[in-house]
């Protein structure tokens, strides 16, 4: 009679760390090493290991080694699963019952260095089930703990770690002054008109890309311009909650002047066409007082057209060349400075608190729909209506910061050199802070542009 020959079962192994914020692995070495250990003391054949490293088994991301390994279970490829310890497969009492059915449906075992569980028993289940929740209970104290921790250090002002912020270094605490540099004048540059568009591309022509090394978009630039931190301030969970332990890159003026200017919902981060030529939407038609579009004639010959009557159709390029010339000659002369305006601080403060009370209606509102004390067309009503009155009141705050955009040009020794340096916007502002532009229609046959076909009426009665 023939010998029976024992077939060595099969084993899979899982290896799991949540975090790995050194990238070494060291800790899913570990557990491959006690894992292996075990399979060579039970005389198990190791038909595969499966890694999950920096991947928690709290949350609801996938862990696509795990998934690989159970579909692997299901076909038969072993009838062992090893891990470290239950918590390394599972903290979710939903993934154990569904552990816990393939193993009825393929009588796998669990085992563990610290531990077999038996989950083809009612006792072993009791016991798989227990261990889960005390892992679940575990995440949960940690994440108290975790959310205590970045509170407390929000309310002292200490980083909240992650990573590295633009204009500082990796402690979030010590100033990276060639960032920061960039920083300050993005503020300044959008109080003066800037476009976002336009900061996005200085910043990455001089090579100062995000502290990921990626390019910045007009979109990432708002995150920067709109961050309480280059304010020298602390937010916890999107609210401000005092004043932080690093340096400010910017005055808390600056900051707000800028935050309101973006809050404006009118304020547009693509080049629409008016953005992209000099007089679109500020110049006027002479016969209906329309405000005038950019077209092409057949010829592909940029042309002002009015926008409401077509009543007049002028060629662009000399019509500009002319009002910029204009714009240059005026600032240039000795009394320029008189037509620069004081900031309004004072107004500015009083629309922000404004516009503070407005939100605070709001969440009112839709805590009283949550608490049954309002009803729904209600509060929808109301909502459009104090909407309505927060956008008007963002707008007004944003022509209270628009901070002079002649200033930088004023203050220039060389208004063309500097002029020449604006972006579109930036020109724009300056255009409709100085003059109304009127576009009368030049004489019948007339070919030569006639400069007494412009119209310039100053708004300071100083010009």
């Amino acid at each position: 009679m023939a010998a029976t020959v024992n077939t060595p079962q099969r084993a899979f192994v899982y290896l799991r760390q949540s975090l790995d914020r050194a990238g070494s692995g060291a800790a899913v070495e570990r557990q491959r090493e006690d894992c292996l250990k075990l399979c060579a003391e039970r005389g198990w054949d190791v038909a595969q290991v499966f890694t999950d490293n920096d991947v928690s088994a709290s949350s609801r991301k996938p862990r696509p080694e795990y998934a690989r390994m159970l579909a692997a279970v299901d076909a038969g490829g072993a009838e062992i699963v090893v891990a470290w310890h239950v918590d390394r497969l599972t903290r979710r009492l939903t993934e154990l019952e569904e552990l816990i059915d393939l193993a009825q449906r393929t009588g796998l075992r669990i085992a563990t260095v610290t531990g077999d569980v038996d989950l083809s028993t009612d006792a072993g289940r009791l016991v798989g089930r227990i261990l889960a929740s005390v892992a679940r209970g575990e995440v949960e104290r940690k994440g108290a703990r975790q959310k205590r921790a970045q509170q407390q250090a929000a309310e002292q002002g200490r980083p909240a770690g992650g990573r590295r912020p633009f204009g500082y270094a990796s402690d979030g605490v010590t100033v990276n002054e060639v960032e920061a540099g960039h920083v300050r004048e993005a503020y300044v540059d959008v109080m003066h008109g800037a476009s976002l568009k336009s900061v996005a591309r200085r910043w990455n022509d001089a090579q100062a890309f995000t502290s990921a090394g990626n390019p910045w978009s007009h979109s990432t630039v708002r995150g920067v311009l709109k961050n309480p931190r280059y304010a020298g301030l602390r937010t916890y969970r999107g609210e401000v909650v005092g004043p932080a332990t690093w340096p400010a890159l910017v005055d808390a003026d600056t900051f707000e002047a800028v935050r309101a200017i973006l809050a404006v919902p009118e304020r547009r981060t693509t080049l629409s066409t008016a953005r992209k030529y000099l007089l679109p939407s500020l110049a006027l038609c002479w016969k209906c007082g329309s405000d005038v579009a950019t077209g092409h004639t057949r010829h592909g010959k940029r042309v002002y057209v009015c926008r409401a009557g077509k009543c007049i159709s002028r060629k662009a390029e000399p019509v500009d060349d002319f009002v910029e010339a204009v714009v240059i000659e005026r600032l240039s002369r000795s009394d320029a400075a008189d037509l620069l305006t004081e900031s309004g601080g004072d107004e500015l403060r009083a629309l922000q608190a404004k516009a503070a009370g407005i939100r605070e209606r709001l969440d009112d509102l839709a805590t009283g729909l949550e608490e049954g004390i309002l009803t729904l067309p209600a509060v929808r009503k109301s909502s459009a209506r104090l909407r309505a009155e927060l956008q008007a009141v963002e707008a007004e705050a944003a022509n209270a910061v628009h901070t002079d955009a002649l200033g930088p040009l004023v203050a220039s020794g060389d208004v063309a050199e500097t002029w020449a340096r604006l972006d579109i916007g930036q020109r724009r502002q300056v255009i409709d802070a100085l003059m109304v532009v009127t576009l009368l229609k030049p004489e019948a046959g007339r070919r030569d542009f006639a400069p007494d076909t412009v119209e310039i009426h100053w708004k300071s009665d100083q010009s």
